[in-house]
């Protein structure tokens, strides 16, 4: 199956009916069906699809439920597991067989005979299918009189180890391997263990006594009968118990590989019944007085909110806060954001005051115990940067908030641009002491978008949040400002399409105008989020604790749709 290039990769995660699902181009996709059979048949149907229509194979990477495994999925639609030399337990082998087994439809031959049956008959598993070709994940069987004829490990049907640990009876005979089944038996019987029952079974199906009750005229004479060229030509033979054997069906699995069989084992540890969300308003009188009442619809939602912000990503996020306009609550959107991550992900974010010119964020946010800015912190960020370094030694450069949790880096509105100048060399040294001492940097970024400090912050950034006020020319601003950055680069593109857009109701009479520029904006964002009309965002310094209800919870679902796309 050699292509003379390197297949592609693609990527599922299964969980129950659902899964996760990652193309060979990268999107992630979530499929849903009714159960495990359901969303495994969508999987291999997407990477066979994907497979012929490029013309080279696909490496199915799977993990969650039925296990981690590789699987090479061919153009013409043949899927191969990649096995390598380490042992292979039997629940391993299933779950193989349950990737690369397709399901097939029952013939008009076969549901005539399911109607036929007996009601008390018991539904035999299906008669294996006996091949030459021995799949690649069983052991080879040896020829008889051949210098491999030894006596094989037999598959344990009991444990979940590959062999079992005795030899094989004295009267051993070679036997043939059975091919998995085209389809599970309707009983729920595996078909690997179909295909290791078949192997125990014709080992112990030596030549047998005939039954007390035939006839001798019954039992004819045996006769040497020619090998059959084809698998095709080969008729399914019937397994007898072998002598002095009670029961000829297989033995029930054990608890343990029973609970084992899908990869995943009964947990001891007992989820919570009870949802985080907490009751407010006047329904928490009677939660006080011990009645007990859910959560509203509300509730819940709010609670989701504030756990997508509250979480804790491996490695340092950075959030760029840009427009090209000047006065859209660029500012504004920094603070607030700033303080609802401190606050409920418990501090260690910092608000970056990216500027040349007349940068406000000090402006508007509480002053430290120190007069500094970030000219004072870049002499020292090598320093900083030491293993000798504190995580205190960062305070004497940032102004702490002392509510809202967060801290500031701030720049001097009192200087012009060319006395303030950033590098790229600086702001990549700058990035690296604000990714040592926090989890999180939110950039307040300058109207200049050729400035190197700015072009930066975009490279870096994981996140794009564009402001805007509820008229015309903030609006078009930040859709230029869109539309370049799509045009940019590859990361930049995937910014702009990720961005969430907050609009800002600037009056308070304003909700119509506000609703009309983020209709104007759906579509072509991930989210659009609505910031109602509040006194307290309109100047001066800006404390969460002073927002209206409304507001905050505004707030509370902009900083969620951020978080979502970190």
């Amino acid at each position: 199956m050699s292509t003379g290039s390197e297949p592609a990769r693609a990527y599922a995660h299964v969980t129950g009916g659902s899964a996760r699902f990652t193309t060979v181009d990268g999107a992630d996709q979530t499929l849903d069906a009714l159960d495990a059979d359901g969303v495994r048949q969508l999987i291999v149907d997407r990477v066979r699809a994907d497979a012929a229509a490029t013309g080279i194979p696909i490496e199915l990477h799977t993990s969650g439920d039925r296990g981690e495994h590789l699987l090479v999925v061919d153009p013409s639609g043949a899927i191969d597991v990649d096995v390598d030399d380490r042992t292979v337990t039997r629940a391993e082998l299933r779950q193989q067989a349950w990737w690369i087994t397709d399901p097939a439809p029952a013939t008009d031959e076969e549901t005539d005979a399911e109607h036929e049956k007996p009601a008390a008959a018991a539904e035999p598993g299906p008669e294996p299918v006996l091949v030459d070709e021995v799949p690649a994940f069983f052991p080879p069987t040896p020829t008889p009189g051949s210098e491999t004829d030894e006596r094989p490990p037999v598959f344990d049907s009991g444990d979940d180890d590959d062999l079992d640990d005795d030899e094989a009876p004295a009267e051993w005979a070679p036997a043939r391997v059975a091919e998995i089944p085209a389809a599970a038996p309707a009983t729920g019987t595996d078909p690997v263990d179909v295909a290791h029952d078949s192997v125990d079974a014709e080992a112990d199906a030596a030549p047998q006594t005939p039954d007390a009750d035939a006839s001798p005229e019954a039992a004819p004479a045996p006769e040497a009968a020619p090998a059959p060229e084809t698998a095709a030509e080969i008729e399914p033979e019937t397994v007898k118990p072998a002598a002095g054997t009670a029961d000829a069906a297989p033995a029930p699995e054990t608890a343990f590989e029973a609970s084992t069989a899908d990869g995943t084992r009964p947990s001891f540890i007992e989820p919570p019944t009870n949802h985080p969300a907490k009751v407010t308003g006047w329904r928490s009188f009677f939660v006080r007085l011990g009645i007990k009442i859910p959560p509203s619809k509300a509730e819940l939602e709010r609670a989701e909110r504030e756990k997508a912000v509250s979480r804790q990503w491996a490695g340092c996020r950075a959030i760029a806060v840009a427009n090209g306009k000047g006065g859209v609550g660029k500012t504004m959107t920094t603070a607030v954001l700033s303080a609802v991550f401190a606050r409920h992900g418990g501090g260690n974010v910092l608000a970056w005051d990216n500027n040349d010119t007349r940068g406000t964020l000090g402006w508007r946010t509480e002053q430290g115990d120190y007069d500094t800015t970030i000219r004072d912190l870049l002499p020292e960020a090598q320093r900083l940067l030491e293993a000798t370094a504190s995580v205190s030694d960062i305070a004497r450069f940032v102004h702490h908030q002392s509510v809202d949790r967060y801290d500031v880096l701030r720049s001097n509105p009192e200087l012009l641009a060319a006395d303030q100048r950033i590098t790229t060399a600086d702001f990549d040294l700058l990035a690296q002491v604000a990714a040592r001492y926090y989890r999180m940097v939110i950039f307040d970024s300058g109207n200049d978008e050729s400035a190197d400090r700015w072009l930066r912050m975009i490279d870096s950034a994981h996140q794009l949040v564009v402001p805007t006020l509820a008229a015309p020319e903030s609006a078009e601003s930040a859709a230029l400002l869109l539309d370049a950055l799509r045009k940019r680069d590859e990361h930049s593109r995937r910014l702009a399409d990720g961005a969430v857009v907050v609009v800002g109701q600037s009056e308070r009479a304003g909700i119509g105008a506000a609703q009309r520029i983020a209709a104007g904006f759906e579509g072509h964002v991930r989210a659009v989020e609505i910031i109602p009309f509040d006194d307290a965002l309109k100047a001066g310094r800006i404390r969460y604790d002073a927002l209206q209800s409304r507001t905050k919870n505004a707030w509370m679902r902009a900083a969620a749709a951020v978080a979502d796309g970190l």
